[in-house]
């Protein structure tokens, strides 16, 4: 269920609110229950303004760092139940997943500021990863890319994304993108992210190319 609550300038049709852009807007995150009441000032508040790495999501709001965290913000909790099983089922397999976990809350989004909207929704927090870690994606024409990543992997780098991959493949996990770090000496070089399961067809691609430059 989701609630949208315009301040009072807004229901007084003063100003209309446009859509919410992660490049342009600002926004506040307000993890807790959802049916208190309304407040981006409050203690704990996060806020969020473009230039806190703001990126755009097909699935919520956007993406915004945090210090070593990065949040994923949603604007209603359609998606809270199935985003937390998903995230569970990779922790309990043993899937690396980033960290990641869920908060309900509110979220502000400032289209019209001073103005704000009201939003209950929820949080996906999880680590950010920076150099050396490299993003990698199964959508679209993925495979050159990520055969540049693992053509320069260690071979420790490419016995944890066997091993992560071979997981992969038997929870089924479609779309797998996430972040590799080539230049490891440690197994835990691969972390998944934005978890959905499904169908094996990419991750088991994905395996071959790693395989291949074991053997090879």
């Amino acid at each position: 269920m989701s609630a949208e609550q315009p301040t009072e300038q807004l229901a007084a049709g003063i100003v209309q609110p446009r859509a919410f852009n992660p490049l342009r807007d600002d926004i506040r995150w307000d993890q807790g229950p959802l049916t208190r009441p309304p407040d981006p000032n409050r203690a704990g508040v996060i806020q969020f303004t473009p230039r806190d790495s703001a990126q755009t999501s097909r699935e919520g709001l956007g993406v915004w760092r945090r210090g070593n965290q990065a949040f994923k913000l949603f604007g209603t909790t359609n998606q809270f139940t199935r985003i937390t099983n998903d995230i569970n089922t990779a922790r309990t397999n043993g899937l690396p997943y980033a960290n990641a976990s869920t908060s309900q809350g509110l979220v502000y989004t400032y289209e019209n500021p001073p103005n704000f909207r009201t939003l209950q929704g929820f949080a996906v927090i999880a680590t950010w990863y920076n150099a050396p870690w490299r993003f990698f994606s199964g959508q679209g024409n993925w495979q050159p890319a990520f055969r540049d990543i693992v053509r320069v992997a260690t071979h420790n780098s490419l016995l944890g994304m066997q091993r992560a991959l071979r997981l992969a493949v038997q929870l089924r996990v479609s779309d797998p993108q996430g972040f590799i770090d080539p230049t490891t000496q440690s197994t835990n070089s691969i972390q998944f992210i934005d978890i959905h399961y499904g169908s094996a067809v990419v991750a088991q691609a994905m395996l071959e190319i790693v395989n291949q430059q074991l053997s090879g």
